[in-house]
């Protein structure tokens, strides 16, 4: 209980810290978000008037406080284009984005890991020269550009699959392919590493004198132990699921938060891109809260 509050308190400054910068963003990005509202023909009344209701004719400690007020109370205001409350927004894009995430998740875990435990039962030799060949590539090549090859060689050339939309089955096999991609490379580096370190240590030596089976040597004894640093890795790899969906949902037109993002960015949409980058800020801070108590259960040395 100890460790959850010390990260817990460890948490608040992060948040903080974000919650500045995403109000900060308004200051920073050039041009008038009036202006940008109501468009270049708007009367001088109309724009003194918009001000006002949007507190922008306030000083910055008072706007601050009034957006930190919102933010508290669940508020992320409304879209400068839409009109409509970004929280409604957020709540109708990213269950498609978790969705997303998820199927990435899986498949990398299911090849990462399968990857990294087949490259370490025989480190140096050729499938391991192959595979970790493969992951360099994997980890150098862009998301963006992953996702093209996809589509051409998958959709366009042998027609197997959709080349976009929404939806799961074949639809979310591409898209989760692709952002899942990076961790798939390095979750097969971490793993095979991990594995090559557990597979020589003593109690697994210990476990074939006693004459166990190399697949229970292998999978109850050296995966186990190799799988800690991977619970670590896999924590810090949601936000590049999160971040890098942004490329993703662009490139195949899913419906996510992601995509969500471009848009707001593309029309000047500031508080928009604010809501967003706050509330993906404190998804990431809680996945990694989550991470260290899973981390913690796995090596109860661990302080």
């Amino acid at each position: 209980m100890t460790f959850l509050a010390r990260r817990l308190l460890l948490a608040i400054p992060t948040l903080a810290g974000v919650l500045i910068a995403v109000f900060l963003l308004l200051y920073v990005a050039p041009g008038d978000p009036v202006q940008q509202m109501v468009g270049e023909r708007a009367d001088s009344v109309t724009i003194a008037r918009l001000r006002a209701e949007l507190k922008l004719d306030e000083s910055l400690p008072v706007q601050f406080a009034s957006y930190a007020g919102g933010v508290l109370r669940g508020d992320l205001g409304r879209s400068y284009i839409t009109g409509r409350p970004i929280t409604q927004d957020i709540r109708e894009r990213f269950p498609k984005t978790a969705q997303l995430a998820l199927a990435a998740m899986t498949i990398a875990i299911v090849l990462g890991i399968g990857i990294g435990v087949l490259a370490a039962l025989k480190p140096a030799g050729a499938f391991d020269k192959l595979l970790m060949g493969a992951t360099y590539l994997g980890i150098s090549f862009p998301v963006f550009w992953v996702g093209l090859l996809l589509i051409l060689l998958f959709a366009l050339t042998l027609k197997w699959l959709p080349p976009s939309g929404y939806g799961g089955g074949l639809v979310l096999i591409l898209p989760a392919l692709t952002l899942g991609s990076r961790s798939i490379a390095y979750l097969a580096r971490v793993t095979r590493s991990s594995m090559l370190d557990a597979m020589s240590s003593d109690h697994v030596r210990t476990a074939r004198a006693k004459g166990l089976s190399n697949a229970s040597v292998v999978l109850r004894h050296g995966l186990r132990t190799a799988l800690i640093p991977v619970v670590t890795v896999l924590g810090l790899d949601v936000g590049s699921y999160l971040t890098g969906s942004i490329l993703t949902e662009t490139v195949f037109g899913w419906p996510g938060l992601g995509r969500y993002v471009v848009n707001a960015i593309a029309r000047r949409d500031l508080p928009a891109i604010q809501g967003t980058v706050l509330f993906l800020s404190v998804v990431f801070v809680l996945v990694n809260l989550l991470t260290d108590m899973a981390y913690k259960r796995s090596d109860p040395r661990v302080s």
